[in-house]
């Protein structure tokens, strides 16, 4: 007679190493929740070793013709790179719309710029006049491309709005 009612095991020896359905399934699913749980740990510390690379837009841009962008006579922002181009008397000068406080995007006011986040104010130049930015906003380096086209490169900067001018030759 078998041991257990459903066993097929009809040896009566109890130190025989077959075990049992449930126990079986109970080590079955054990086994499945160690490898997810391992797979899991696995996953995460691969990902925490992997650098976490953002997307970083470059730092040299094209910003168009010259011909079209000196023709127009005042300030324009640019959403998509975060700068103000400002044209005056057939020169450009490009200045940084990014808060040096927190990195938050400036709006032009009659005064200058003010950052929406914190307060802070600057002049028509970019001097800071207020708040807790610690730094001017900065002109970046525009030269003309090998294509023709006017180049900004954000690497090159200067706080000297005299200095920031390009004149075309």
């Amino acid at each position: 007679m078998p041991k257990y009612r459903n066993s097929l095991n009809t040896d009566y020896n109890d130190k025989d190493p077959n075990i049992s359905r449930r126990s079986f399934l109970a080590l079955l699913g054990a086994g499945v929740c160690l490898i997810g749980v391992g797979q899991l740990m696995g996953f995460s510390l691969l990902r925490y070793l992997y650098p976490n690379a953002m997307r970083i837009p470059p730092t040299v841009f094209a910003l168009g013709r010259p011909e079209e962008l000196l023709s127009r006579e005042g300030k324009v922002f640019d959403a998509k790179q975060k700068i103000f181009i400002e044209t005056k008397n057939g020169r450009l000068r490009v200045q940084t719309a990014v808060c040096t406080h927190l990195g938050c995007t400036v709006n032009m006011v009659e005064t200058g710029y003010k950052c929406p986040c914190h307060g802070s104010t600057y002049n028509r130049y970019g001097q800071v006049t207020g708040g807790p930015a610690p730094l001017p906003l900065v002109y970046f380096n525009v030269f003309k491309g090998a294509s023709g086209d006017l180049m900004v490169d954000k690497s090159k900067t200067t706080t000297d709005w005299n200095a920031a001018w390009y004149e075309p030759a």
